[in-house]
């Protein structure tokens, strides 16, 4: 296969001192002749070559320790390839839009990633297919992520999956993330990819102490959207004495939102008469089809969206980084439970009302 390195970075790249070698071949998604670029998280660029007639490339190199790299091409306006750079011969094969990455086989970190996310793919299928509870699919999420990293500790894949997976499901409770952290090797605790969730967490930590916005136990805090007709809510106008709020957010391009709506109405009717309210807050770009969906589903509580704005960013106040996500606002105006889904809402609701 022909592989043209540039000369400039033939010397700096490939007749690099110490490391174990590499070699990157397989397909990737450029015209022939076009410049594919390896570069680091970073984006520093560690090698660079020309994709060949038949759209492969081919990249050699060494490498001292392993990490997250990913193939793109000069100004990285195409779909990147993203895989562990390790010694040995690493394989891409071509973009499998089923699946919305390159399938890398061929070493150790490589060959764990793909069989996680043929694992992840598995699970995405239940939730397209429909059937299952949300909250069964969510906790063989969790026990997957949990399972995983437990077995990589030691190495930059498990630290990966942490950091993705894992590490999003737990960020808010500060105590938790350090406990786990905790738990990697002293060399991945040094590993540039885990440090960024170390000193996130110790930001975290820090925040709930100076500005707890979402968590349990603390007071809410207060934001304006605007509803479908254009006029100003504030979340502070639905709070207050025999009013109890659940502050949700949500999208209609959101599968597992939209199969809360179910328990949603079933609890808004259900309590809506003993002082029960939702602030529903739409993350939808596309407002007549949030407008649609709100009448066509009888989605008959507040509902403002944050493109229509009125305040500040409520997602960026309660950190919210998933959807669906709810908080429970008590009438003396604390937040008293979070990511009630399913059946668990009106079990809450039943527990406050009694």
């Amino acid at each position: 296969m022909k592989n043209l390195l540039t000369a400039a970075l033939a010397t700096a790249l490939l007749c690099s001192c110490g490391g174990a070698s590499y070699t990157i071949i397989g397909r990737y998604e450029l015209p022939p002749g076009d410049s594919v670029y390896l570069r680091a998280s970073d984006n520093t660029v560690l090698a660079a070559g020309i994709v060949d007639a038949d759209t492969t490339v081919s990249l050699k190199g060494t490498v001292t320790t392993p990490e997250m790299v990913f193939l793109a091409n000069r100004s990285q306006t195409n779909r990147p390839a993203f895989f562990f750079l390790e010694p040995g011969n690493i394989r891409i094969g071509a973009y499998d839009s089923s699946l919305g990455y390159y399938p890398v086989t061929g070493t150790p970190l490589n060959d764990k990633k793909t069989a996680f996310e043929d694992k992840m793919k598995v699970i995405g299928e239940k939730v397209k297919k429909g059937g299952q509870p949300f909250e069964e699919i969510l906790a063989e999420c969790s026990a997957l992520y949990t399972q995983t990293v437990d077995a990589n500790l030691d190495n930059v894949f498990g630290v990966y999956i942490f950091n993705n997976y894992e590490y999003q499901e737990i960020k808010n409770d500060p105590e938790k993330a350090k406990t786990r952290l905790a738990q990697f090797t002293p060399e991945m605790q040094a590993h540039p990819m885990l440090k960024k969730s170390i000193e996130a967490s110790q930001a975290t930590a820090q925040s709930a102490v100076s500005q707890p916005h979402n968590t349990v136990g603390y007071p809410y805090t207060d934001f304006s959207c605007k509803n479908a007709a254009g006029e100003t809510i504030a979340l502070s106008s639905l709070v207050g004495p025999g009013r109890w709020v659940l502050l949700d957010f949500w999208a209609t391009w959101c599968q597992p939102c939209m199969q809360e709506v179910p328990h949603l109405k079933k609890a808004y009717e259900a309590y809506k008469g003993k002082g029960f309210e939702i602030y529903g807050v739409s993350l939808d770009k596309d407002l007549t089809k949030w407008r649609k969906v709100v009448e066509d589903k009888g989605l008959n509580w507040i509902n403002v969206a944050k493109e229509k704005g009125g305040g500040f960013d409520p997602t960026a106040i309660y950190n919210i980084s998933s959807i669906p996500s709810n908080f429970l606002i008590s009438p003396e105006g604390i937040i008293v439970a979070k990511d009630l889904r399913g059946e668990h809402l009106e079990e809450k609701l039943a527990e406050v009302f009694k």
